[in-house]
This record gives structure tokens, sequence and C-alpha cells, in this order.
């Protein structure tokens, strides 16, 4: 970090800030254990990232370490840190009026990116738009519009699942017990296992599989009752384990939700945007969803999130409204993403690196016997870790020293997901040498770790 960037930091106010300690991670991982709230940092892991300093996948920390980086914000940053594209387009919107309070008042730019939604959103029907900040309040907004709509309170979600941790989305979500336990349920909801065919419940393989995990949900609804308002499904079971489903598993929930009356949700928070090499990941299961819920990177690095679905989304005016939902520079920041990704045909791109990218990771599946499972579809893929190929047994330990070995060895910025699994979400802008060069990285952490 430049002394003109800790210049600005101690004209701002941020107190004993010094040339030296500017380069010291532990400092001020020190003074943010004192005064941040415990959320999921790993202060054991990771050092503080330089803010100044970044190049597409490559990230620093104080001490000017240079890391590649596999997390991509957790799938926020599409095209990497400080992308000269984006840089450019952001840097002439400069002066745009930040704030009209979008939905109390109409803006062009809010319209417009309202109107890309709709054409870009799976289906044929009619279809509305709530524009939001994040993830979790996307998913919020489908549920909301889904018990407006039927009159109904009851939601089926999966186990694992991964929704947010706010109200409504905390509700469904059930990926590791520190999330919820002693929060109050917000809604009724009808859980079931998600199709996870690598470790199937029900002691199926993928060959011989008669979808029992649909024929669960179907039971579940008669035994509690089928008042349901819709099903929310992770496309990709992202948080809880990087769980690809077969696609007639996904059709058939879809189709025992429509029996009953209750919409179809697919949270596209992180497996959407283009990520699998689809606009939605849900696409690759020739299903149509009823909604979808939209974040991360929607908003190209700004606090975004949408919710589509069927029109009209709500029963009348206030059922819901957020004071920044797409302010001007925000949703024009969106349309830039996907027409950027429309004109460099990164759907295209991010199929064949993602193929790619698993093709290798399957190279290093066949060498150890701990990588028990990689699945995943485009640049979105999971590597699981086991004691041993036979048994199957969880090692989240190895997992999580992995993890550690990866970063702290071999400057490999990596992040867990589930309970032993490691997840590989690059931005788009990556290229094949990089995934050569991750992989050699990842190969040498998993030898050093299994020695």
């Amino acid at each position: 970090m430049d002394e003109k960037h800790v210049e600005l930091l101690r004209s701002l106010g941020i107190k004993s800030i010094d040339k030296m300690n500017a380069k010291d991670s532990a400092y001020w991982i020190d003074r943010a254990n004192s005064h941040q709230a415990i959320a999921t940092q790993n202060r054991e892991v990771y050092n503080v990232i330089d803010h100044t300093r970044g190049d597409g996948l490559v990230c620093y920390d104080l001490e000017g370490n240079e890391y590649l980086d596999l997390a991509s914000g957790v799938a926020v940053r599409a095209f990497g840190m400080r992308y000269r594209p984006f840089l450019d387009f952001e840097a002439s919107i400069l002066d745009t009026v930040h704030e009209i309070m979008s939905n109390n008042w109409d803006s062009i730019p809010q319209v417009g990116l309202a109107e890309r939604l709709m054409e870009l959103a799976p289906g044929d029907f009619d279809k509305q738009t709530s524009l939001t900040t994040s993830g979790a309040r996307a998913i919020e907004n489908c549920m909301k519009s889904a018990m407006d709509k039927t009159g109904r309170r009851r939601f089926v979600a999966f186990r694992p699942a991964f929704h947010g941790r706010t109200g409504y989305a905390l509700a469904l979500t059930a990926s590791n017990a520190k999330h919820k336990a002693g929060f109050p349920q917000g809604v009724d909801v009808t859980r079931v296992f998600y199709p996870y065919c690598y470790r199937c419940p029900y002691g199926q393989s993928v060959d011989d599989c008669n979808v029992e995990c649909a024929e669960a949900l179907r039971e579940a609804i008669r035994v509690e009752g089928d008042d349901i308002a819709a099903t929310v499904f992770e496309s990709i079971c992202a948080e809880g384990g990087f769980y690809v489903p077969p696609a007639k598993a996904v059709k058939a929930l879809h189709d025992i939700t429509k029996e009953v009356g209750g919409y179809f949700v697919s949270d596209e928070v992180q497996a959407g945007m283009g990520r699998t090499g689809k606009w939605w990941a849900i696409e690759n299961y020739d299903v149509v969803p009823d909604y979808i819920a939209i974040g991360k990177a929607f908003g190209g690095g700004y606090p975004m999130g949408a919710a589509v679905g069927p029109r009209p989304l709500f029963s009348g005016t206030s059922r819901h409204s957020e004071t920044f939902g797409a302010e001007p520079k925000m949703a024009l920041t969106s349309l830039w993403v996907f027409k950027h990704m429309e004109d460099e045909g990164f759907l295209k791109k991010n199929a064949e690196k993602g193929a790619y990218m698993i093709s290798r990771l399957n190279e290093l599946k066949d060498k150890h016997e701990v990588i028990g499972d990689v699945r995943g579809i485009g640049l979105m893929a999971g590597v699981e870790f086991v004691k041993d190929k036979k048994s199957k047994d969880r090692d989240p330990e190895l997992r999580n020293e992995i993890v550690k070995t990866t970063v702290k060895k071999y400057n490999l910025w990596t992040l867990a997901a589930g309970h032993n699994v490691i997840r590989w979400l690059p931005s788009y802008i990556i290229t094949n040498d990089q995934i050569d060069e991750a992989i050699e990285r990842f190969d040498k952490a998993v030898a050093d770790c299994t020695r």
C-alpha cells in the first residue's frame, strides 16, 4: 500500500495507521477482532487483503504476497479485480445521481434493467421484477410474492440448502447449524434431502436411480400438508457442498410442486449470471421456474439482487420496498454487465473453460485417494474430500488443512463449502494457463496434507 493511500485513510479518521502497520495483517486482524462482530472470516487462514491492489484473478495481502484467486468474492467478481473495461465504464458514469429511492420514483436505468431481466429470464409468460440489494432479499421477495399470490404460508426447502441469513430466507437455510441455531423459524417449511448422487441418502446409484428424492417430497407433502406456496430450490446447491442435481430429479420436484398449486423458485444467486455457461443454471435441466432470485455477480461488485416472477408480483402497493433497490448508477452497472457478457461471448467461454477446469480437477481425483468426488457445471466446481474412496467418509479436518495450506503455502486463495468440500469459483476471465497453475498448486497442497 502506497503512502498516499495511508494518508487518505488517516485523513478519513482511521486512527493509529502508519506505513509500517499498513503492511501488517496481524495488526489489523487484531483490531478487527476487537471491533467487528464475528461473521464468516477465518482469520487464522487469510491475511488482510490490500484494497488498493489487484488485477483480474490476482490479489494481494498487506505484506505484498500475491495470490491466485479462486473465490471471486464468492461469485461476486465476475470479471475479477480492477477489470479495465469495467473501470472505464464506471468512470463514465461517476456524475450519475446515486440515490433516487427507486421504489418510490422511477428512473430510466431502473426501468431498462427491469426490461432486460424480463428478456433474459426463463419462460415466455408475463413477468415482473423487484429490484433489491442482495440475494437473500431477492429470495424473500420471491417468498413474499408467492405468499401474496397463493394465500399460503408453507414452503418446500432442502437439506442442505443456503438461501441467506435474513428472516424468511434463514427459515429455508439448512447447511450449517451455526447459521440458525436459536433463531425463530420465520415460515413453515417442509424439508427433504437435496438430490445428491455421490452420497445418495436413499442408497441408489446414478444408473438405477428412480428419483426417490422426488418421491420423498410427494410423501412429505401428503403427510405435512399440500398448502405449498412455493418450492425454493438452488439450481446448484452452493454453500451446502456444490451438489449438481440430476435433471430428472429437478423436473420431478418441479412437477410435484405444480401438482399441488405451488410456485417453483430457482435460487440463482451464486450459480446464475452465466457462470455455468447459461444465463441461469436452472436452464441446464430444461425446467422453467416461476421465479428466479438473482444476486452476487448481478451488481458488478455493488450490492444488488432481483426477484423475477409472474405478473403481478404483488397484489398492491407497499407490499415490498427498499431504499436502495437498483439506484441509477447500480442499474447502469448491471446493464453493462449483461451487455459486456454478450458482447464478449462469456457464456460460451464459461462453458468451455469450465469444462477444461473440471477435466483437470478430475485428473486430481484419479490421482488422490482422498478426493472422493468432483462435480460442477461451467466455472462452478466442488472437490469433496473423504478418508478414502471406498468408505466415502467425510474428512472435514483434511479439507480445512488443505484450505489453509493452499492459502498459506501455495498462495492460492481458496474457499470451503459444506463440511468437506473446497469450491472452485473463479472469475470469468480466468485463462487455461491460470487453471493449470491453480491445479499444480492445489495438487501440491493435497499431496503435502496427505503424506
